[in-house]
Parts: C-alpha cells; sequence; structure tokens
C-alpha cells in the first residue's frame, strides 16, 4: 500500500515540473517579441510595414544583436552583413522593422524576421505575410474567342481567371446570368439546340477593382431546318400566286424549287425571289398546267432538308360566321348557318354534313346527315351563303362542317362549328370550332366525299353508261 502510495506522488511530482518548465518555455516565447505575426493585405502600389520589434523590457540582456528577413525562404536582408543589399523599394529600420514601397503582385508571399541575440538566448524567428491585391484578369479558352462545333457536338469553353483574392467566375448568355451548380471556370454542355448559339461572357470577379470579362461567340452548325407558313396554295387560272418556304442554315443552304421530281423552269413568269430566310416562288398569270405539288429543297454540306407545298384550284375550306339572328328566334328547331368561301373559281355546288354532337371518342358517335345545296350565281373571289336546318331536336347540340365545290374539285373539310337548340348547355370549350385534322374521328369519311362529287360530277356520266347498257340488252334479245 505504501509502495502504492509513492508512486503516485512520484507521478505528480513530474507531472508539475513538466508543467513549470513548459510554462517557463512558453512565457519566454511570448514575450519574445513585442509585435504578433500578422498577414497584410494591401492594394497594388501602397507601402507595407511588417514589424519585428524585440521584447527588451525585462533588461535581461537579451537584446538583438543583428536583424535578418526572409522572403519565402529566400534572403532580402541582413543588418550584420552590408554585402547583402535589399531589393529596391525595400528599407530596413533600425528596430528592425521591414518597408515595402509600392508593394507589387510578387511582392506576395511569406516574410521571416530573424533576430539573433548573444548567449544563452538564441535566435528568434517571426513570421509574417503579405497579399497583394490586385484586380482579377480573365483569359478566355479558345483565345481568338470564336467556338463552331456541329449541332449536336459537345462545346467547352473556359475562363481562367487571376488576380488576389482569387476571382469568383460567372458566365452569361443573351443577357442573363447561366444557373450554374458552383463557379466553375470551365462550360461544357451539348448542342442540342441550334438556338444556343450566341455570344457567352464571363465575368471574373474578386472585389478589387473593376470586374474583368471575356466573351466567346459560339456557333452552331446545322442542316437546313425548313418550315412554311401555308402548306396548301389556292389560286386560279390568270391569277398570281405566292409559295414561300422559310430555310435557316449554316452554312448557308442552296435552295432549288421542283414540281414533282423536276426542277421548276423559272423565267419571266415564274420567278425565285429571297427576302432574308424567305425563298418565295412567285407565279404570275397562272395556267392550269401549274397545279400540282411543289416541294421547296435546301442543300448545304450538313444535309438536306425539303417541304411540300400544294397549288390549287379548288376552293378554300368554308368558314362560318356568327348568325346574331338565331338569339332572337323564338322557335329553337331551326337553326341558321351562314358561312363564307375564298374561290378565284365559281362555286358550284355545297356539301354540308351535320349531326348531333356526342361527347368522347369511340364508335357509337351518330352517323352524319349530307345536304347538297346548290351555289347562287355571283362574283367571287369570296362566296357567301346561308341555309337554315329545320326539324332539329331540342335539348341537343349539334355539329356541322362544309365541303364546296368549283371546276377542280372538293375543298378542303371547314372547321367543325357547334350549336345548340332550346334546352341545351352550350359551354364555351364545347362551341369553339375545331379544325380538323388527321385521324380525327370526328372528320367526315373520305368515302362519304366520294359519294358528294359522284352525285354531282359522275351522274350524267352513270346515266350514259345506263343508256348504253340497255341498248345492248335490246340488241341481245
Amino acid at each position: 500500500m505504501f509502495e502504492y502510495f509513492e508512486r503516485i506522488m512520484t507521478y505528480l511530482v513530474q507531472i508539475a515540473l513538466w508543467t513549470f518548465v513548459l510554462s517557463a518555455i512558453i512565457g519566454v516565447k511570448c514575450h519574445d517579441f513585442i509585435s504578433p505575426p500578422t498577414t497584410v493585405k494591401a492594394k497594388e502600389n501602397n507601402t507595407v510595414l511588417l514589424p519585428c520589434y524585440l521584447n527588451t523590457f525585462s533588461n535581461d540582456g537579451a537584446f538583438a544583436l543583428s536583424v535578418k528577413w526572409y522572403q519565402n525562404d529566400n534572403l532580402l536582408g541582413d543588418s550584420a552583413n552590408d554585402s547583402v543589399y535589399l531589393p529596391p523599394r525595400h528599407k530596413l529600420w533600425e528596430n528592425g522593422s521591414l518597408e515595402i514601397q509600392q508593394v507589387k503582385p510578387y511582392d506576395t508571399g511569406e516574410y521571416v524576421c530573424e533576430i539573433a541575440r548573444p548567449e544563452p538566448w538564441g535566435v528568434v524567428r517571426q513570421k509574417h505575410a503579405i497579399e497583394v491585391l490586385h484586380p482579377p484578369y480573365v483569359e478566355s479558352f479558345p483565345g481568338s474567342g470564336f467556338l463552331q462545333v456541329k449541332l449536336g457536338e459537345e462545346v467547352r469553353m473556359s475562363c481562367t481567371g487571376s488576380g488576389v483574392p482569387y476571382p469568383i467566375i460567372t458566365w452569361t448568355s443573351k443577357g442573363e446570368e447561366l444557373k450554374l451548380l458552383n463557379h466553375r471556370e470551365v462550360l461544357v454542355f451539348t448542342a442540342s439546340d441550334r438556338y444556343l448559339a450566341g455570344t457567352y461572357e464571363c465575368t471574373a470577379n474578386n472585389g478589387v477593382g473593376e470586374p474583368a470579362k471575356a466573351r466567346i461567340d459560339l456557333s452552331i452548325i446545322y442542316p437546313p431546318d425548313i418550315m412554311t407558313s401555308r402548306s396548301w396554295v389556292h389560286t386560279g387560272p390568270g391569277h398570281r400566286a405566292q409559295l414561300e418556304c422559310r430555310v435557316s442554315a449554316d452554312p448557308q443552304a442552296k435552295i432549288t424549287w421542283l414540281k414533282g421530281e423536276v426542277v421548276v423552269p423559272l423565267d419571266s413568269r415564274i420567278v425565285s425571289l429571297v427576302d432574308g430566310e424567305k425563298h418565295i416562288l412567285l407565279i404570275r398569270n397562272v395556267q392550269r398546267s401549274d397545279f400540282g405539288i411543289y416541294t421547296c429543297r435546301a442543300i448545304n454540306e450538313l444535309g438536306q432538308g425539303e417541304i411540300q407545298i400544294q397549288l390549287s384550284g379548288v376552293p378554300n375550306p368554308g368558314v362560318f360566321k356568327k348568325n346574331f339572328d338565331n338569339d332572337m328566334i323564338s322557335s329553337k328547331d331551326t337553326y341558321t348557318l351562314i358561312w363564307e368561301v375564298d374561290s378565284y373559281t365559281p362555286i358550284i355546288e355545297y356539301s354540308l354534313w351535320f349531326r348531333p354532337y356526342k361527347i368522347g371518342r369511340g364508335l357509337n358517335r351518330p352517323e352524319w346527315t349530307k345536304l347538297t345545296i346548290p351555289a347562287e350565281h355571283s362574283s367571287g373571289p369570296v362566296y357567301s351563303k346561308s341555309y337554315t336546318l329545320r326539324g332539329l331536336r331540342l335539348k341537343t347540340i349539334y355539329e356541322v362542317l362544309l365541303v364546296s365545290r368549283n371546276r377542280y374539285g372538293w375543298s378542303k373539310p371547314s372547321p367543325i362549328l357547334r350549336f345548340a337548340t332550346a334546352g341545351a348547355e352550350l359551354r364555351d370549350d364545347i362551341v369553339t370550332t375545331v379544325q380538323l385534322s388527321a385521324g380525327d374521328d370526328n372528320a367526315i369519311p373520305l368515302n362519304l366525299r366520294g359519294v358528294a362529287a359522284l352525285d354531282t360530277a359522275a351522274k350524267p356520266i352513270l346515266m350514259f353508261l345506263l343508256i348504253v347498257l340497255n341498248v345492248f340488252l335490246s340488241n341481245i334479245t
């Protein structure tokens, strides 16, 4: 028991002794210098003073014999050696401080003040640092400021910044800052859309002076992209027709107009015009042989594109007009329709199709009812007509469409018009006219349109064939 207690006391004495020694050492170190270590942030061309003040208040004889200054381990000056010359703009004061005038970016670094003292005190050192603040600089890649890629390729551009402190890089395009996850020097993305082309600007900002900027112009080359505002153009003999296609391409594309697979011969009557991206085929004094399907074809080194436009003499689709008198009529088993049709050639007849409207899609829709309505003699090109549907059911919503025929054939169907008889609620989403589209089960069946044409155009031919057949059968009998 006594031996165990003796060991504990021995450990405590050793701990106390080492604590005293360390405290003495730390106390000496803390009192070697009056000035603390410091990091000086200074703008370019300012003057910086790095202190090196030795603690001599104790009068213990630990005074400075000499002072040396180092920058990044390179000796700058030695107060005890006159052969060591301070660099320009540097000055060593008698109290050991180092002054640097008109600091430059390359003055940035770690500085060490080393003081030699007589024995037994020896050498002491203190570290300082200088950060010379200077405005940012940015260098772009590619250095030319121009980058060209193909549509779908990877885009890689960068801006390398410099300055103290190190700058933050941001990017803008088309006047808007790009929302990036972090501030990147390198910008990488896929040129998935030709509209990504344009000027990209990077900005380096470190809060010192004005931000630095660099611009990179991105060009995305792509095969021709073609569109048209009208894929079907109505005209008539003796009139003028204008076919238009809008072509966007980089490099610039060569444009060719074809009818079928034959290049359209250009002359004083048929002229090709260009207005920016818009290409026009102008046909003066249209002839019946001009009717057909035309192709606007564009070709550049990256590929080709084309779009077809039909030039036709058949009427434009009819348009139903609002009839305010319907709201004033008390009898609700009738409805008066008013329509207009554009046609350079006189309208021969109309085919009006109507049926009760049923919400939804499927095979249980009501059948269309067809009415053939003769046209009135009038001069074009706008033909107007009104017609009253009678015997309609109450509390019913109907839908109706119109096709028109002139000497060149039947028009495309008009947009569907929906109307209601008394007691039926006609919501805004139902009353709006609906344009037919391919595969729409609202569309008028093509075979019914054929019947409509047959009723008028083919009826005389059928009657003639029947007469011939009767004569032939009579001769046999």
